[in-house]
């Protein structure tokens, strides 16, 4: 139990210190088990510049993905995640767990809205701000999908601007 408690405030500050998806909940937006895989999200992806983040996505099982962030190219430590999609009026959202070194299940989703450039170059990950969730019902999947549904275009529930990767493979085939 105490293991789990501080793998979960390690990952929480990680994400923080990252700026990498700020809203985390217990309630997922959908369900893994209704969810599909967009190979078009597979992939390995960087931000522009020397010794920056990169994201490796893959498909675990047509339903979720393997997601790995590193800060840096010289990180011996990526943050390891497994996630699946839901999508909210024709926007992406992902549904983030952290995988822990000791086999223990993270309780905690990092919700963010995810998107790919029409040629799939570009990947696109935008946090959530958690203060926009404080005092909201957001209680179940449905609730919380209806807060975000009522706010997709509102600039207030999103942490600034989206994170943009640029993809190093070539795009996955379907």
């Amino acid at each position: 139990m105490f293991s789990r408690r501080i793998a979960a405030v390690a990952a929480s500050v990680l994400l923080l210190t990252l700026g990498l998806g700020c809203y985390q909940t217990k309630t997922p937006l959908g369900s893994a088990a209704s969810a599909t895989v967009d190979r078009a999200y597979v992939g390995d992806f960087v931000m522009p510049g020397e010794n920056k983040p990169a994201v490796v996505i893959r498909n675990l099982d047509d339903k979720q993905y393997f997601v790995e962030y590193t800060e840096s190219k010289d990180d011996r430590e990526p943050m390891r995640m497994v996630g699946y999609t839901a999508k909210v009026n024709g926007a992406t959202f992902a549904n983030l767990r952290g995988l822990t070194d000791n086999g223990s299940i993270d309780d905690q989703f990092l919700i963010m809205r995810v998107s790919l450039s029409p040629d799939h170059a570009k990947l696109s990950l935008r946090e959530l701000k958690e203060e926009f969730f404080k005092g909201k019902n957001v209680s179940s999947s449905r609730a919380l999908r209806n807060v975000i549904e009522a706010n997709l275009d509102n600039d207030l529930m999103y942490e600034g601007q989206a994170h943009i990767f640029t993809r190093k493979l070539p795009a996955t085939q379907p």
